[in-house]
């Protein structure tokens, strides 16, 4: 597999800019054998050709008939096949690959009826069964959730993406700034930051005054986060643990979860763990949490993107509906006091309080 360096070296001698993400980075590693194979890949891409006087608005190779025969179906048996053939495009945030996912959606085998009580175990194992034939892998967070990068790097960014444009990174910034806008939070509350990252989340959080202590599975993200609130000089600390597992017995005035909840299995059960480690009146805030009407209450996500992120790394990707995300929220104790789309696919903004 060639190397973070090789990827980078290549964006910035053939793109003349650094990759988007570090997905960006993983997913191009993952895709590519050797840096022969990558450079030809980046030679097909629009981006490339447009630089160089080739047409900007071929939307993928020529040889995308013979190449590809499932047309905007995806199912368990042309799944390999899709993911090749997106890896021979190029990453996922592509002209080529954005093209070929256009319209696309995956049809399971497994079926789970809508029927069944949504927080019941016999629904809860059937949207199991299809994240495991889609990822071929059983559900394992402590080994699938995980993401490798160059430390160094991410210390010394302005920002602990690094890679990522202005553009993207301000989308990011955007969306947790709106959601602790809308808190109410004081300067010096304490804010739990479940699923915290890279950190960016963290960071934001103290800018604006709070103390902030992050939670991540990932050791190498805690130790990330810990490096640059040091540098820096922010009021952050984070702990490893889990949606499962919060260290210590402290009461906090907030919670925060950022692109992550999605990740839980059962977010009910996360959700209650952090209401009980939460000060009365203490706040709930989520953002950028995928809410969609895929299915009637919640499930695994079968756009080809979430597809393509389950089957290559083996990360759970669930969504829910608004309604049943608002009857999770306040089932666990919760009230909700603001709850509405933001701009952006995943934007949504809940902010709720304990009651009591």
């Amino acid at each position: 597999m060639i190397t973070r360096s090789d990827v980078i070296a290549g964006y910035k001698e053939l793109l003349d800019r650094l990759p988007e993400s570090d997905d960006v980075i993983s997913m191009q590693q993952a895709a590519h054998e050797t840096v022969d194979a990558f450079r030809a890949n980046i030679r097909q891409s629009c981006e490339y050709q447009a630089k160089n006087g080739g047409r900007p608005n071929d939307p993928a190779p020529s040889t995308q008939p013979s190449a590809w025969k499932g047309g905007k179906t995806i199912t368990p048996d042309n799944l390999d096949a899709f993911i090749a053939y997106s890896d021979s495009l190029g990453p996922p945030s592509s002209p080529q690959v954005e093209h070929f996912w256009r319209g696309m959606k995956y049809v399971p085998s497994a079926r789970v009826s809508e029927r069944l009580d949504p927080f019941g175990e016999e629904y809860v194992a059937g949207q199991v069964a299809v994240y495991r034939e889609i990822a071929r892998r059983d559900v394992d967070q402590q080994v699938n959730e995980l993401t490798d990068f160059v430390m160094a790097d991410h210390i010394a960014g302005a920002n602990p993406y690094t890679h990522q444009p202005p553009v993207s990174v301000a989308l990011h910034v955007g969306r947790v700034s709106r959601a602790i806008e809308r808190s109410g939070l004081q300067i010096g509350d304490h804010v739990l930051d479940m699923g915290c990252g890279w950190g960016t989340s963290c960071e934001l959080m103290a800018f604006c005054g709070l103390e902030v202590t992050g939670l991540d599975i990932n050791p190498r993200f805690i130790e990330l986060v810990n490096t640059r609130a040091k540098r820096i000089g922010h009021k952050v600390g984070a702990v490893q643990g889990s949606f499962e597992s919060i260290p210590g017995d402290r009461l906090y005035d907030a919670a925060l979860y950022y692109e992550s909840l999605h990740h839980a299995v059962k977010p009910w059960e996360t959700l209650s763990l952090v209401h009980n480690r939460l000060k009365p009146g203490g706040k709930l805030m989520l953002a950028g949490e995928p809410v969609n009407d895929i299915w009637k209450y919640w499930g695994i996500r079968t756009d080809p993107l979430s597809v393509y992120c389950i089957r290559k790394f083996g990360w759970f990707e669930s969504g829910w509906s608004a309604d049943f995300i608002s009857k999770c929220v306040k089932r666990c104790g919760f009230e909700i006091e603001h709850f509405e789309v933001e701009p952006g696919s995943i934007g949504w903004i809940m902010i709720a309080s304990k009651r009591g």
